[in-house]
């Protein structure tokens, strides 16, 4: 095997076996598989596809999410600053996303719901010294739980900076996430993660990440999770 070869398939084989360790432990609650399926349109913008679900020691699989969003962008961030990678949303200084999830739970779910919810996002991106980019992003929820109107509004902080190896790269980030609900006029829910992205290729991503998510209204206060993401690029630019 070509050397240019072995760093890759080395990272992705801890990847896994970390994997498999992380979700034998008794340290998390959760753990939140994902794919993300992005697909190019056109210079400044795209379609955002994702299929996630919820799996709790308990019980298994409790809930599922699918999505459709379309995302546009907005002056690009210096090329001096900004390295090509698969998700292009990291050359440019502004992306806007509008989007529709749809949430739902088994048949059999003790707490059934089924949610629907119209959101629209804006993101604007700065690079700090040493090559850290910042990302403010400011989501607006249009949810519909069981019939009811839940609107919310969140706001995350994120900071990542991208190594390359070799030919690939690792991006390990941390961010901060609130959530401002109006049935209560309050945030009530914050999420705090660490995690890390590895290029397989131009086309694939692997990530993986822990987020510690805290509810002021919620019966359980606070929630340990793993989560695992497959991101597939296509039509880039």
């Amino acid at each position: 095997m070509r050397r240019s070869l072995v760093m890759p398939f080395r990272i992705v084989a801890i990847l896994v076996m970390a994997a498999t360790a992380l979700c034998a432990g008794d340290w998390y609650d959760q753990i939140w598989p994902e794919t993300d399926i992005f697909v190019g349109t056109g210079e400044h913008s795209r379609l955002f596809f994702l299929i996630a679900g919820t799996r709790t020691k308990q019980d298994g699989y409790t809930d599922g999410q699918l999505g459709a969003h379309l995302d546009f962008f907005v002056a690009p961030l210096r090329k001096s600053r900004a390295t090509r990678r698969p998700d292009i949303a990291r050359e440019k200084f502004l992306m806007i996303r509008t989007g529709y999830l749809f949430g739902r739970t088994p048949a059999n779910s003790p707490n059934p719901f089924t949610e629907h919810t119209f959101l629209m996002e804006m993101t604007p991106r700065y690079f700090l010294p040493k090559g850290i980019l910042l990302s403010d992003r400011n989501r607006g929820d249009l949810r519909f739980v069981n019939g009811e109107f839940l609107p919310r509004y969140r706001n995350r902080m994120k900071f990542e900076r991208t190594f390359q190896l070799g030919r690939r790269a690792f991006t390990p980030y941390a961010h901060a996430e609130v959530f401002y609900d109006w049935r209560y006029d309050a945030f009530t829910r914050q999420r705090y993660t660490a995690g890390g992205e590895f290029e397989v290729n131009k086309r694939v991503v692997l990530e993986g990440y822990y987020l510690r998510q805290e509810d002021s209204r919620a019966s359980e206060k606070g929630t340990n999770v793993v989560g695992l993401a497959l991101q597939l690029y296509f039509r880039q630019k």
